[in-house]
C-alpha cells in the first residue's frame, strides 16, 4: 500500500510540475517579473493572506472529520492543512477542477480513517464549499444593484440565472446534507449506456459501503448542527476574505476600491471562470470576468488584466508549495 501511495505522489508531482511550467510559459516570465516590480512589497500579504484562507478551509474541514471517533483523532491538524494546500494546488493545475484535488484528499486519508469516512468527508468538504460559494453569489447581487443601479439586458438576464441556479443547487445540497446521495446515485447509473454494467457491479459488491457513506453524510447535518453551522461558516468566512485580495492589489497600484466593489470583483470574476470550469487553470475565462466587471464598474479594463496577472503569481507560489508538500510528505 504504501509503495502504491508513493507512485501516486510521485505521479501528481510530476503532473503538477509540468502544469506548473505549461502555466509559467503562458503567463511569460517576463511578465511575471515585471508584475512582481510594479507590486512591490503588496505581494507579501497578497500571498501571505492566503494563509488565513487556507486555515478557515482546513478547520472547517477538520470539524466535519472529528466526529468522536478513534480513527478522526489519529489526524492532526498540521497534517490536514498540509493536505489542504497539496490538494488547492492539484485542484488548480487539473482540468475539470476536482478532478485532481479531492482524490488526492481520499488517497492520502484513507489509510488513517478508512475509505468511507475517507470519501463521505471530502464531499461534505467538497459541499461546504461550493454552497458557501452559491450564497458568496447570491449576497453579492444586491451590491450590483447599488453599485450599477441600470442593468444592461444581458446582466438582467445573468443575474436572474444565476438566482434561479443558486436557489436551486441549495435546495439540492441541503437534501444530499440530511439524506446522502452516494448510493441514490450510482442506482441511477445502473441503467445507463456504456457505464452501466460496471455501475452495477460495482453496485453489487459495495452496497452496504455506499449506505455507510451516505449514514456519515446525512449524520453532520441530523445529529451535529452545531459542527455543520461551524464549518459552513467558516467556508464563507474564507469566501469573503478572499475578496481582500482584489483590494490589497488595487492599493498596490495606487486606485483602491471599497469593500463592497472588491466582493463584486471577485464574484462576477468567479462566476465567469467556474462557467469554464474545465479548463485547466481558467486561462483566459477569468481574465474575461475582470474585463467583464471592470467594464461594470467603469474601471480601466487594464487594472483587470493587472489583477488577474497578480493572482496569477499567487496561484504560482502557492502551487509551488503544495506540490512540494506532495514530494515531502511522509505516512
Amino acid at each position: 500500500m504504501q509503495k502504491k501511495t508513493k507512485i501516486v505522489r510521485n505521479l501528481f508531482f510530476l503532473l503538477g510540475g509540468v502544469a506548473l511550467g505549461v502555466l509559467i510559459y503562458k503567463t511569460g516570465f517576463n511578465n511575471i517579473l515585471d508584475n512582481i516590480k510594479q507590486t512591490g512589497w503588496w505581494f507579501v500579504p497578497i500571498i501571505g493572506m492566503w494563509v488565513i484562507v487556507y486555515l478557515a478551509n482546513t478547520y472547517s474541514f477538520y470539524i466535519i472529520l472529528n466526529d468522536g471517533s478513534e480513527d478522526a483523532k489519529q489526524v492532526g491538524f498540521l497534517q490536514l492543512f498540509q493536505l489542504f494546500v497539496s490538494g488547492f494546488a492539484i485542484t488548480y493545475i487539473t482540468p475539470l477542477g476536482m478532478i485532481g484535488g479531492e482524490p488526492y484528499k481520499v488517497l492520502e486519508l484513507r489509510k488513517l480513517v478508512g475509505i468511507q469516512k475517507a470519501t463521505s468527508t471530502v464531499l461534505l468538504s467538497t459541499m461546504m464549499r461550493l454552497v458557501s460559494h452559491f450564497i458568496f453569489w447570491m449576497g453579492s447581487i444586491p451590491l450590483l444593484l447599488f453599485f450599477v443601479p441600470v442593468l444592461s439586458g444581458f446582466m438582467e438576464w445573468l443575474i436572474t440565472l444565476v438566482s434561479v441556479f443558486s436557489v436551486l443547487f441549495l435546495f439540492w445540497a441541503f437534501r444530499v446534507y440530511s439524506k446522502g446521495g452516494v448510493e441514490r446515485t450510482i442506482r441511477k447509473c445502473v441503467g445507463l449506456p456504456f457505464m452501466g454494467r460496471r455501475a452495477r457491479a460495482f453496485y453489487r459488491h459495495n452496497r452496504e459501503k455506499l449506505i455507510q457513506m451516505d449514514g456519515l453524510i446525512a449524520d453532520l447535518y441530523k445529529n451535529r448542527k452545531k459542527d455543520f453551522v461551524s464549518s459552513l461558516g467558516l467556508e464563507l468566512f474564507a469566501r469573503f476574505f478572499m475578496c481582500v485580495e482584489v483590494i490589497l492589489i488595487m492599493q498596490a497600484i495606487g486606485s483602491p476600491v471599497s469593500l463592497g466593489q472588491g466582493v463584486l470583483i471577485e464574484s462576477v470574476q468567479s462566476l465567469v471562470s467556474n462557467l469554464f470550469f474545465f479548463m485547466p487553470m481558467q486561462m483566459g475565462a477569468r481574465e474575461g470576468g475582470f474585463v467583464l466587471v471592470y467594464g461594470i464598474l467603469s474601471l480601466p479594463a487594464a487594472y483587470g488584466v493587472f489583477v488577474s496577472l497578480c493572482k496569477r503569481i499567487r496561484e504560482l507560489f502557492w502551487t509551488m508549495i503544495g506540490l512540494l508538500l506532495i514530494k515531502t510528505r511522509r505516512d
